[in-house]
């Protein structure tokens, strides 16, 4: 058992605590460092965080400071950018229980987005996957609707408004360049030509511009949830206890 023991631990265990690279000198985590500097003073910023949640592994592997600063984001939204001052964040329910609205936020663009859960009753099952009960799930509805959902309408809206820009201004450039260069029959003609590349190459990053590069396309690579039926799990649950009660009730007589 020695020699297994040893074994165990020359395979395993050194690997392990390798692949940790713990150091004794305090390293720099540039990420951490830059995160914790950001402030929300226009709403490009919060653009910049909410492009962050992209990564699965970056906020998995920042998620304490995550939750505080999208927490210290809706706050500036609400209050500074929209004027809305009567919400409180971090939001509770009435028993005084916290709502995460990182979490709510990332499980909700995982299924789909707001309406999307909305439409497949998926509420119940949110809430349960954030420690709540099934019957919160409403609850946490009319939150996501009054805290997050404005937000989600904004950044698709500037994200569409900013691709719109890019590709006015590939478009004004391609007629300046070929106003310039179009003063012969044999350039005209060329100039068209590359007109056209031009014109392809712009269509072409609108289109990427749509196709693939939000947080919803990349949530919604997994698979989503089906309806959730709570009057069927309802009824369920109680024949089951029905069952239950009966069994007990014959082991009693006898």
């Amino acid at each position: 058992m020695c020699g297994i023991d040893n074994e165990f631990k020359d395979d395993f265990l050194n690997s392990y605590f390798e692949t940790l690279n713990v150091s004794s000198e305090q390293e720099n985590d540039w990420n951490l460092m830059i995160l914790k500097t950001l402030e929300f003073r226009e709403f490009s910023d919060c653009k910049a965080l909410i492009n962050i949640l992209d990564d699965q592994e970056y906020v998995f592997k920042y998620k304490a400071v995550l939750q505080q600063k999208f927490e210290e984001m809706i706050h500036w939204f609400l209050y500074e950018y929209m004027g809305i001052t009567s919400r409180p964040v971090p939001p509770y329910f009435p028993d005084q229980r916290k709502i995460d609205l990182l979490s709510l936020y990332i499980l909700v663009a995982k299924d789909g987005g707001y309406r999307e859960v909305t439409t497949e009753n998926i509420w119940p099952i949110i809430a349960k996957d954030l420690g709540f009960e099934y019957k919160d799930g409403d609850y946490l509805r009319i939150t996501y609707a009054m805290y997050l959902d404005v937000l989600e309408y904004y950044y698709k809206f500037k994200s569409v408004q900013e691709g719109v820009h890019v590709k006015e201004m590939v478009n004004d450039g391609a007629e300046l360049t070929g106003d310039k260069h179009r003063k012969t029959r044999s350039e005209g003609m060329d100039q068209n030509e590359n007109a056209n590349n031009v014109y392809t190459s712009a269509d072409s990053t609108q289109f990427a511009l749509f196709a693939g590069n939000g947080w919803e396309d990349n949530w919604n690579l997994h698979k989503r949830r089906k309806r959730f039926n709570f009057s069927y799990m309802k009824k369920a649950m109680e024949d089951a206890n029905r069952s239950v009660m009966q069994k007990g009730s014959n082991i009693t007589k006898v």
